[in-house]
């Protein structure tokens, strides 16, 4: 706090100004205590989760850099992770953070952990499969589209001959996933965990090799193996536990990135409104979330299954009893095989693991086993198929679910949802390649389906909302047969980069993507320059942008640079590379008694743009 204190009264200052002497009302709920002494989960020292309001974040964002340094962001949900300075408490700074106008919350930044237990190694038998009846929902099930599963957890082994048939991947064979612990694309497992999980929930089926996942196959189907694929999102580290800052980050990048269903083997003992806010975000966005309900053998809430939008899976053994490791209580919706489960393992191996972890995969396979034969099902339909088409469990020691609860039954909950064999197809995706071009170039423009287009073809409507400038033909046919089809977007040549929308439409289904349309690099301009924090301290410092109307041509661009003060000084020019629309540079500022508000000035082929910076004492 000795540090803090006469910060905090720079920073009082800076608020009354900005707000022209507006009162700031204490917050009246319950917050999490930030006193380390206080705190009963586990959780990582000197930093704090922020939540800010929609709408002006350069005041909280400021005021959280003059107290640590900003270490991880979820712009979909507005949450921030800063890593505190030395000598500064998590106590006088969430106090400090509180007071701000356009925070919503700041907690602890707690730890999640993997649920599960390894026992005997040997391997066992799957008799989950056969409890939840997975082979005779097989024998009816006829997908009608793809569903991708990201298990949200340690990483999977992609290299695992069970396991990468199965893996979603781009268009040049990388997986696609994502680690949260390092922002890299790669989600390799170090733990076993997630593989583990993987396995459960999609390993490859009649393969002659290993085991079978819940989804899914049938001998009549082409490629089933393709219909559900696997998504790796690492938040976890090798040891089993991450931060809920990066489990929430995960959330939000699978919802973003074309998830239909999240698998959450992990939780928390504490909740936290950032995890809840990601939890209600994928939700939104149509995803059904599947958690595992905890190992600690009792009836507290565990985090993120206990929140409202999330599918709580306890776990059950051969016998259908209740594992007593197992969570309870009439927060927790299903139950699914849980103990000693057989699975994909790291290094090609195998290995059985018992835990609600273990449970979870059942009920996310089961889910996409089900959304592939009927894409027409809400994700609230859906979560309700799998929870009323259950059997019947045994309680352990009196200890039971939710009032209707029981354990997953696959092929009832396939029965119930109808669907599946031939169905007329939907538009399903538009996408454009490139999605920036030189006016008189064009871009190649492509339809897909939900499901291969009947005799005669699927026509699909076209619109453009500047045909002046990028162009389409009035509609374009899938073949039948076929599930997408290309055409052709031609433009014309601008004087400065347009924004173009282009729309496909069928049946009361439409999609639409962005086409930007830039200058000749001949004609490129200087269009702007920004700075970001438009305030900062004496002796830190800001960024600088500038940006041009199209891509710079070969060689560069060179853009002249000034301040009108030495209180923050600037590199005498910024190149713009070639092909580039924007380069930044960095404004350094020195200390000093007073508050100076510093004009930097970017000029190029006689144009100029001017941007402010407050450098405050």
């Amino acid at each position: 706090m000795r540090l803090l204190k006469p910060l905090l009264a720079c920073v009082s200052f800076v608020v009354v100004w900005q707000l022209g002497w507006t009162q700031i009302e204490a917050i009246e709920a319950p917050v999490p205590s930030l006193n380390p002494q206080e705190i009963t989960e586990p959780f990582v020292p000197g930093e704090l989760v922020v939540g800010l309001d929609h709408g002006e974040l350069a005041l909280p964002l400021q005021a959280m850099e003059m107290v640590g340094t900003l270490v991880a962001q979820n712009p979909p949900i507005n949450a921030y992770v800063v890593r505190l300075a030395p000598g500064i408490s998590m106590e006088s700074a969430g106090e400090f953070l509180r007071a701000l106008p356009g925070v919503r919350y700041v907690e602890p930044n707690y730890l999640a952990f993997a649920f599960a237990t390894p026992n005997d190694p040997s391997y066992g038998q799957q008799y989950g499969l056969a409890r939840i009846q997975a082979n005779l929902a097989w024998d009816i099930w006829r997908p009608q589209r793809r569903v991708y599963i990201a298990v949200i957890d340690t990483g999977i082994d992609s290299n695992h001959p069970d396991l990468t048939n199965k893996m979603r991947r781009h268009s040049n064979g990388a997986v696609y996933g994502y680690n949260t612990l390092n922002n890299t694309t790669n989600a390799l497992d170090d733990n076993g965990h997630g593989t583990h999980c993987a396995g459960i929930a999609a390993a490859e089926i009649n393969n002659g090799i290993g085991i079978a996942g819940v989804a899914a196959w049938n001998p009549a189907v082409a490629n089933a193996n393709s219909y559900v694929q696997l998504m790796p999102v690492k938040v976890l580290s090798s040891s089993g536990s991450g931060s809920l800052d990066a489990v929430a980050r995960g959330i939000t990048w699978a919802a973003d990135n074309g998830a239909h269903i999240l698998s959450l083997s992990l939780g928390a003992g504490s909740g936290a409104q950032q995890l809840q806010d990601a939890v209600n975000y994928a939700w939104n966005r149509g995803c059904l979330v599947v958690v595992a309900a905890g190992n600690g053998g009792s009836s507290a809430p565990q985090y993120p299954a206990y929140y409202t939008n999330s599918i709580a899976v306890a776990a059950t053994d051969s016998a259908d009893m209740l594992a007593s490791f197992s969570q309870y209580g009439s927060w927790v919706d299903i139950a699914a095989p849980g103990v000693s489960i057989l699975s994909t393992y790291p290094s090609n191996g195998y290995q059985s693991l018992s835990g609600t972890s273990m449970a979870c995969p059942h009920v996310a396979g089961a889910a996409a086993l089900l959304w592939s034969h009927n894409p027409s099902l809400t994700n609230a339909q859906l979560r309700s198929a799998l929870e009323t088409n259950v059997d019947p469990y045994q309680p352990y020691n009196g200890r039971t679910l939710a009032q209707s609860a029981g354990r997953l039954n696959v092929y009832r909950a396939l029965q119930a949802v109808g669907g599946g064999g031939p169905t007329q197809p939907s538009l399903h995706t538009l996408s454009l390649n490139p999605t920036s071009v030189v006016g008189g170039d064009s871009a190649t423009g492509t339809v897909t389906l939900t499901a291969a287009a009947p005799s005669g073809g699927f026509v699909v409507n076209l619109s453009s909302s500047n045909p002046s400038v990028a162009s389409v033909p009035s509609s374009v046919t899938v073949p039948a047969g076929a599930t997408s089809a290309n055409f052709t977007v031609s433009t014309a040549t601008v004087s400065s980069s347009t924004s173009v929308t282009i729309t496909a439409s069928a049946g009361g289904v439409s999609r639409t993507t962005t086409l930007t349309v830039n200058p000749p690099s001949s004609s490129v301009s200087l269009q702007s320059l920004t700075i970001s924090p438009t305030s900062v301290w004496g002796g830190s410092s800001a960024t600088g942008t500038v940006r041009l109307s199209g891509p710079a041509p070969a060689g560069g661009v060179t853009v002249q640079l000034r301040s009108s003060s030495s209180r923050a000084t600037v590199p005498s020019t910024v190149t713009v590379p070639a092909g580039a629309t924007s380069a930044s540079f960095t404004i350094r500022t020195t200390s000093a008694f007073s508050i100076t508000t510093v004009t930097i000035t970017a000029t190029y082929n006689g144009v100029a743009h001017s941007a402010q910076l407050t450098v405050w004492f």
